[in-house]
């Protein structure tokens, strides 16, 4: 009863701020590109829409390694398990405009896709010429651009709890803009909101915000890439206390 009582809750209360905020975000995105990529007021509305989604689930939140965050231009890798993790990384990553690399099947998706194809990138995982047309994109709108890149290099969600190898681009992303990549594992948020999920279930948000990396000169797409799918593997395993319990 208490699960129900607390995911009706959080979906009113989110319905709400969504309906205070879905009309500017629509003319945000209508807007100009030169205009809407940067534009104030939608990411300061998004990101209050990810607060209160956060918030409303009347679950502890729990940071671990925000010193690790920092307020220039960065590469936001996560884990993915769940919608939850959406808006923890936005979360995190702040007010600061947020570029998405999002797969092609939610761009074709209602209302959700208009805001995919308007604000964001999508990419087509099969096809490897449109892929690699999707980089060149990417590119171009961070290149000396004050704005994150938000990722889930799995290129999909995975809910066994395993952390499944990382597709490289983020890593070529990294190379070409001289950017930090910022991991963060999110062990708990495909328990909380499995996928297909009507229900939001009790287990705290939690978040490790890895140390920044940086790709070294001689250091290869796949050799970076992997050095920091490493680190989310050594953060899943489970630490000796937890083990004992």
């Amino acid at each position: 009863m208490i699960t129900f009582l607390r995911t009706i809750t959080a979906y009113f209360l989110v319905f709400i701020v969504l309906l205070i905020f879905l009309i500017p975000l629509i003319i945000c995105a209508l807007l100009p590109e030169k205009y809407r990529y940067d534009n104030p007021i939608y990411y300061y509305s998004s990101y209050i829409i990810f607060w209160c989604i956060l918030h409303f689930s009347f679950l502890p939140i729990q940071i671990i390694g925000k010193e690790n965050l920092t307020k220039k231009p960065a590469i936001y890798v996560g884990n993915h398990q769940s919608a939850l993790d959406i808006p923890v990384l936005a979360y995190l990553a702040g007010i600061k405009p947020n570029l998405w690399i999002v797969l092609e099947y939610y761009a074709r998706q209602p209302v959700i896709g208009f805001f995919v194809r308007r604000m964001n990138i999508s990419v087509d995982r099969e096809d490897s010429a449109k892929a690699a047309g999707t980089l060149i994109k990417v590119l171009r709108f961070l290149k000396d651009k004050n704005r994150n890149l938000l990722i889930f290099p799995e290129a999909g969600r995975f809910t066994d709890g395993n952390v499944h190898k990382f597709r490289s681009g983020f890593a070529l992303i990294a190379k070409q803009l001289n950017r930090p990549v910022i991991p963060v594992y999110m062990p708990n948020n495909g328990k909380i909101y499995p996928p297909g999920s009507f229900y939001i279930h009790n287990y705290p948000i939690k978040a490790i915000v890895g140390p920044q990396f940086v790709i070294g000169e001689n250091e290869t797409d796949e050799e970076f890439a992997q050095k920091v799918h490493d680190w989310f593997i050594m953060t899943s395993q489970p630490t000796t206390s937890e083990t004992e319990k």
